[in-house]
């Protein structure tokens, strides 16, 4: 974790990120690095303005970090870590100017909206994404929706609820996507599941067999103004839209929950990407979120919520290193999911606890979910990819992702 006396650095060398900055001549480079002398990355990061940490994952006795670099601080971060120690690589050579491919792409999204109920070959935005929501519960029996909550901005947090009967008795399967904007995949993989589960009962067995017994509680995306923004504004753009002050907008709402809040991994420094906000709750999304699961109290079998990227299938503690209660059944589950995930695509995820798996940070839905709801089942699924794109994943991804992650949660649900 950066030390305070370089988050008050960090904050004066420009806040770090400023909101609407063109990306040109930005790299994303990886780093390698034994863990002892994972420090000097995170100095570099701090002291760099402009620069972010994009991925840190724990891979042995390495480290690795996919980071964010502005033109002005690309030189010292080749000079600084080439050397022995340290491999680097470079795994975006101008994020500004991949930005620019995909936008062509996103301008013609917008002059055709969908025509039909899901379209996977391309990301939606959020009138889109809630104009599917709408043809749904118009065209489908099994699916009606609810509003969760209303951001800052007034947008609405919309849950989409699939059910076969039962008359609200049966358990609850929660699945929640795009609390992080920039995450674009996320919102869209929410999207195919959903696609799956309503085009699916009495045509697919597994699926049929799977309603039959549960409900579903799809939330496609937790933060409504973020992602908003993130389509007009800044692609890169992270947290939610609370203003600060002048310079400062924004809480990292997976930094928000009542779960060791303020603990290793998040900042209360307002500018930083991990800043968590003024109190546990704070924010009136991570506020939906809890009121919705806890009105499911009793009824929820399992929670799972969709990020990238890394490609990880993680459980419970993300603020420490201790396992939870019943770390075999979750492992046990987790690796089935995992395993029929990669019997689709071959495509390959680590799994274990967060904070061995991936980093320890505190505050996360994830521990709320178990700790507080008392949910055996609770998962967070990084997507991909590893870093080649990571999270301007292109479209042509969407399908794949969706098809093998549907699969895994399928599987894993079904050895609960």
């Amino acid at each position: 974790m950066v030390s305070l006396k370089l988050q008050v650095l960090c904050v004066l060398m420009l806040n770090c990120f400023s909101e609407g900055v063109p990306y040109d001549r930005y790299q994303v480079l990886r780093v390698t690095s034994p863990r002892w002398a994972s420090g000097r990355v995170q100095r570099l990061v701090a002291e760099t303005a402009g620069a972010e940490v994009w991925r840190r994952s724990l891979e042995g006795a390495q480290e690795v970090w996919e980071v964010l670099v502005p033109p002005s601080g690309l030189s010292r971060f080749t000079s600084d870590l080439s050397h022995g120690r340290y491999s680097l690589s470079v795994k975006i050579e101008d994020v500004q100017k991949l930005l620019d491919e995909q936008e062509s792409e996103r301008a013609a999204l917008r002059r055709h909206r969908a025509s039909s109920a899901f379209s996977h070959s391309n990301y939606h935005d959020l009138e889109d994404i809630y104009g599917i929501l709408d043809k749904l519960e118009i065209e489908n029996p099994l699916v009606s929706t609810y509003v969760a909550g209303t951001t800052l901005e007034g947008r609405l947090i919309r849950v989409a609820q699939v059910s076969a009967g039962g008359d609200g008795t049966r358990q609850v399967v929660w699945i929640d996507c795009g609390i992080h904007a920039r995450e674009w995949i996320s919102p869209a993989t929410c999207q195919w599941v959903l696609d799956q589960l309503t085009s699916g009962y009495n045509a697919d067995p597994g699926i049929t067999e799977l309603l039959d017994a549960y409900d579903f509680h799809i939330l496609p995306v937790v933060n409504p103004d973020g992602y908003a923004f993130s389509w007009d504004e800044d692609r890169l753009w992270r947290k939610n839209r609370h203003p600060y002050n002048e310079t400062c907008v924004g809480v990292d709402l997976n930094r928000n929950f009542d779960s060791h809040f303020g603990g290793i991994g998040s900042s209360n420094i307002h500018c930083l990407p991990i800043y968590h906000g003024e109190m546990a709750f704070s924010e009136q999304e991570t506020q939906a979120v809890r009121d919705s699961l806890t009105n499911l109290t009793g009824r929820l079998k399992a929670y799972f919520a969709l990020h990238s990227f890394s490609q990880k299938w993680m459980f419970p503690y993300g603020y420490n290193f201790e396992k939870p209660e019943n770390y075999d059944e979750q492992l046990r589950v987790a690796s089935i999911g995992a395993e029929a995930l990669f019997a689709v695509n071959g495509t390959e995820y680590s799994v274990g606890s967060q904070a061995i798996t991936i980093y320890p940070n505190a505050g996360t839905a994830v521990d709320w979910v178990y700790d507080s709801l008392g949910v055996s089942y609770t998962y967070i699924i990084e997507l991909p990819d590893k870093g080649d794109y990571g999270f301007l994943l292109p479209p042509s991804f969407i399908i794949p992702v969706g098809q093998e992650t549907w699969a895994g949660i399928m599987a894993a649900i079904k050895s609960m």
